[in-house]
């Protein structure tokens, strides 16, 4: 009965909001009124989208040297069409740059010589193929095989001095042993993200080219090409090859393009798009990521246009969109315009989002921002996704309930997936710093052609730009936008999701205790019963977070108060729910139930208090704290794995080293609170933080 209870009032909760978002004449409700989603969709263009990224990536080119001293051809490009679409206030920002010069190649070839002369790979044909870091060189020799090149076992008993290795896998990889142990002139590679989907892509690579080491020329060719010469050698042919390359050291500028839409009320309260621009500057993809700028770019062409037209009304929140060099352009932005950056409420970042979903046997992906940010964030974009998701879906054969269709596109499902926090691009520059911005990726996962020469406009689909371009569009004219309308929306909708995640999180901890050991049964009741507590609290966070919209205006707060006491009266049912369960396995086991008490070390660590100092109050510089370790001596050994951005979250001058240990473990992965303690006491010892004692 104390089960059936628990789950009662959990139901209570969760089905009256969900009972009146039933669909209306098969289209269901979203935070958005309908007749403003029509008029987005409506507007927002798959193939204007489509023809900006065939502008910008048509195909995969050898950029010129001169682009690196006087400016991108995209950085020009996006700022034309900004000004093209209306958005005045954008512009060009020349970044300060990571280093004063960079590599650039202008030409390079790779051949076979005997036993009878064929070209393998050209610079001009295939950006991909030459390796950045390579030297000028001409040399040729003898291809020797040697598997991956990065142990010297694969060196056994052949002599690799001035002659061309060739290895299956990253030319880098192979660099230290091949050229600079035992003499080879120069490396060949084969690599690929998916070479099972598609042979003949050519994966991106480079070489270490840094001070003090050997001149080399690295070359990438396509798994069947890679394959083939291996076979050959391994049949006993001969191969002689010539690689030659004519590569420079050039000055360069670090850019990107700004470009905004001021809000009318609230003109400091700013939600910022990004999407990358530049993964290194030899590099381009179409789908990685000049797609992503397509389809903000389409956003920002969107809103402009249905503000001028007054389809929608004046944004209350300032809009602004950037296009950067991935992550460090990112870096360097928000350490530039700490004033700009301080008036971010949310980020959405827009990466690889251009692919059709069928043809790349792929989904589009969400990745929320993590659980030690509790925000209403996450729940508005879900929203919009699945909306996307119910009404492209095929329905009995019949069309999809309201067609979201480019005229050039597919009619393929919007196939989604909405997935937990996990880093790898701009998003992370948001959530991973002082700042602790909410942000969300949304990304076209897995990608078939990932950091090759495949990573082509042929791959598009207009019609995902099109509905991309429609999220953003809907997301920003809803957060912008949000008056008393949209937050009652809002709050309704948080509201049903978090009692949602809260049977969720509560099914979890009941299966540990189900599934523990007889011997590990009170410790695996002590992480259930910490689970369901930190769920709560997040759940009132999260609802609380709302409140960001609300200022102080009673109805609405009484509306928010309500969600978070019904929340709050869940506590005891639920726990004693949990508790039960765990009573139960004890008496299967025939072993005495224990009540939750705190250990000695958790005693001692619920009174230590770690505070953010300046070094941890920008950017963090994940690469910098690494080396700072690597230079250490004795320093201390931890192992926190995905934990670790969720600890570093969680300090907030609040909360006890106990409670962020806690906290950590209930939302990504148990974690020992000893290597919480080492991990914060390293941050206190190189200058992060401070922990006092309460």
């Amino acid at each position: 009965m104390k089960r059936i209870a628990g789950f009662a009032l959990l139901s209570l909760f969760m089905t009256a909001p969900f009972l009146s978002a039933q669909p209306a004449e098969g289209i269901p409700k979203t935070l958005l009124p309908l007749p403003l989603l029509r008029l987005i969709i409506n507007e927002a263009s798959g193939d204007v989208a489509l023809q900006n990224e065939i502008y910008l990536a048509g195909v995969n080119r050898n950029r010129k040297a001169e682009e690196y001293v006087n400016g991108y051809f995209e950085t020009r490009f996006v700022l034309e069409r900004l000004k093209e679409y209306g958005i005045t206030d954008s512009r060009i920002i020349d970044l300060p740059t990571r280093a004063p010069k960079t590599w650039d190649a202008e030409a390079g070839e790779l051949w076979i010589l005997k036993p009878a002369p064929r070209k393998i790979a050209d610079l001009k044909e295939v950006p991909a193929s030459l390796c950045s870091g390579s030297a000028t060189l001409d040399v040729s020799g003898e291809l020797v095989y040697v598997g991956p090149g990065n142990q010297e076992r694969f060196y056994e008993g052949k002599d690799v001095k001035g002659r061309i290795v060739l290895v299956s896998g990253s030319p880098q990889g192979a660099q230290r042993l091949a050229v600079e142990k035992f003499g080879a002139a120069a490396i060949i590679g084969y690599s690929s993200s998916h070479p099972e989907f598609d042979p003949d892509e050519v994966g991106w690579s480079g070489i270490n080219a840094s001070e003090g080491m050997k001149p080399t020329i690295g070359f990438m060719v396509s798994e069947r090409q890679g394959r083939d010469l291996r076979d050959q050698l391994e049949r006993g042919a001969k191969i002689e090859m010539r690689a030659w390359a004519k590569t420079q050291m050039v000055p360069y500028k670090e850019q990107m393009v700004e470009a905004v839409l001021p809000g009318k009320d609230y003109p400091n309260e700013e939600l910022v798009f990004t999407a990358h621009l530049f993964e290194g500057f030899a590099k381009q993809g179409a789908n990685d990521n000049i797609s992503g700028c397509a389809a903000i770019l389409e956003t920002a062409r969107t809103l402009r246009k249905m503000l001028d037209e007054g389809q929608i009304p004046p944004l209350k929140r300032t809009v602004r969109f950037l296009f950067i060099p991935e992550i460090s352009g990112t870096s360097a932005y928000l350490k530039a315009y700490p004033d700009i950056a301080r008036h971010f409420f949310a980020n959405i970042n827009e990466d690889m989002v251009g692919e059709g979903l069928i043809k790349n046997q792929s989904m589009m992906e969400l990745v929320q921002s993590p659980l030690s940010i509790p925000s209403y964030f996450n729940d508005v974009i879900g929203a919009f996704y699945e909306w996307m998701g119910t009404t492209q879906r095929n329905n009995e054969g019949r069309e999809a309930y309201l067609p979201v269709w480019s005229p050039t596109g597919s009619r393929d499902p919007f196939y989604y997936v909405i997935d937990p926090y996990s880093g790898g691009s701009d998003h992370v520059v948001f959530i991973e710093s002082g700042l602790r911005i909410p942000a969300v990726m949304l990304i076209v996962w897995p990608d078939q052609w990932y950091h090759t020469s495949g990573d082509t406009v042929d791959k598009s689909d207009s019609t995902q730009l099109k509905r991309v371009a429609v999220i953003g569009a809907a997301a920003a004219a809803f957060l912008a936008g949000a008056g008393p309308d949209e937050i009652e929306a809002l709050v309704a909708e948080v509201g049903r999701r978090s009692f949602e995640r809260l049977g969720g999180d509560l099914a979890r901890a009941e299966a540990m205790i189900a599934a523990a050991d007889k011997a590990k049964l009170y410790d695996v009741y002590r992480e259930a019963d910490n689970i369901l507590t930190q769920a709560l609290l997040r759940e009132d966070a999260t609802l609380d977070s709302i409140r960001f919209f609300i200022r102080g205006e009673a109805r609405l707060e009484a509306l928010l108060k309500v969600k978070r006491t019904g929340l709050a009266g869940c506590r005891g049912p639920l726990g004693k729910e949990l508790e039960e369960a765990y009573k139960a396995h004890c008496a299967r086991d025939g072993v005495a139930p224990q009540r939750i008490s705190l250990n000695a070390d958790e005693i001692r660590l619920g009174k230590l208090v770690p505070e953010r100092l300046e070094k941890l109050e920008g950017v963090f510089d994940s690469r910098a704290f690494s080396q700072m370790r690597r230079d250490m001596k004795d320093a201390p050994t931890y192992n926190l794995g995905r934990t670790e951005t969720e600890v570093r979250n969680l300090i907030d001058g609040k909360r006890t080293i106990l409670q962020i240990r806690n906290a950590a473990a209930a939302a990504a992965a148990p974690v020992g609170l000893k290597d919480v303690e080492t991990f914060l006491r390293l941050l206190e010892k190189t200058g992060y933080v401070k922990i006092r004692t309460i």
